[in-house]
């Protein structure tokens, strides 16, 4: 019994998703398809590819909230790249990655500079990327891109509803759990989260660190980017908007702590599974977005809370072996 409850401890996230999907799929009879379920994968992959970059900054003690407006900036780079300059769309699809990840490294280099929280740095930069995205487009969606620009987002393999995206989320799925897992540059990763001072102290060398988080950070952003504007099939300046908080959410839906040190990848793809499959249940149900936007603001305050109560009471017991150790 005891392994029991300590794996559902473990994987809170997962016995969440479990127990929506099982009342959602007596809310309605379409929801527990093979179909629906695969199209919830789709609409979600974006999402979670863009939330391996984002855990990662978190489990190492920082927050991004640039994320949602640096998808979009460039998925509207690529549409420009593509439609008005005629860049052979590989070629459009590398540039964007590279520019995303200078993106993440600009976050790490204003961060070192500024000595400031990343969290502040991304406020600012996400409002950069907003005003330059309008600005480049007009305020206007570019449209008007080629089938082939599609493939990525749209196209399917085996089976009608498994696309390209959702085969790429599942393999940089499991490639970053080994790496988080079973590589030194996972455990270098909780080291910074857990104390920074001490893993400088044990030789890592922390601005390196977070050069490489920013920068893998920015090319799962980039690819995100891609896989949502080739699904959409058009960009525009606020094609990504508020991607953050589903994002973030997801994450601590998925145990990450506000405070990095620790966290799955695996658990992050439920926690995000879970916002997903919340408004998929929701909009089966006849629920317009509004009250979406109500469920996710509602889950990211109650996980913020259960996470500062669970720091709380981890300090008071540390506290207490302390004092018991000193007796």
């Amino acid at each position: 019994m005891a392994k029991i409850v300590d794996f559902g401890r473990r994987n809170l996230a997962w016995v969440l998703l479990v127990f929506i999907c099982i009342i959602f799929s007596f809310t309605s009879r379409n929801f527990f398809t093979i179909t629906n379920i695969l199209n919830i994968l789709n609409q979600n992959a974006y999402i979670i590819i863009s939330t391996y970059g984002i855990a990662l900054i978190m489990m190492s003690g920082g927050l991004d909230m640039a994320v949602g407006y640096q998808m979009s900036i460039c998925g509207v780079i690529c549409a420009l790249l593509v439609t008005l300059w005629g860049v052979p769309i590989l070629v459009a699809f590398l540039i964007t990655i590279a520019i995303s990840i200078l993106f993440g490294a600009l976050g790490t280099l204003l961060e070192q500079l500024l000595q400031l929280p990343r969290i502040f740095i991304s406020i600012g930069l996400s409002t950069v990327y907003q005003g330059i995205a309008y600005v480049i487009t007009n305020s206007k969606t570019i449209s008007g891109l080629p089938d082939s620009f599609k493939i990525l987002g749209q196209g399917t393999v085996l089976h009608p509803s498994l696309t390209w995206a959702t085969i790429i989320m599942i393999v940089f799925g499991v490639v970053m759990s080994f790496v988080m897992s079973r590589t030194y540059f996972g455990r270098y990763v909780f080291a910074l989260g857990g104390n920074e001072a001490a893993a400088r102290l044990a030789g890592i060398n922390v601005k390196r660190m977070k050069y490489v988080i920013g920068c893998v950070a920015g090319f799962f952003c980039g690819l995100g980017a891609l896989i949502l504007t080739s699904r959409v099939g058009a960009a525009a300046a606020s094609t990504a908007a508020g991607t953050e908080i589903t994002i973030m959410t997801g994450v601590l839906v998925g145990g990450v702590s506000v405070r990095g040190g620790d966290g799955k990848i695996a658990n992050c793809i439920a926690g995000v599974l879970i916002m997903g499959l919340l408004a998929n249940g929701m909009q089966l149900a006849g629920l317009n977005t509004y009250y979406q936007y109500i469920a996710k603001g509602s889950i990211m305050l109650l996980v913020m809370w259960f996470d500062a109560f669970q720091i709380k009471r981890r300090a008071i017991a540390a506290n207490k072996r302390k004092e018991a150790r000193a007796e």
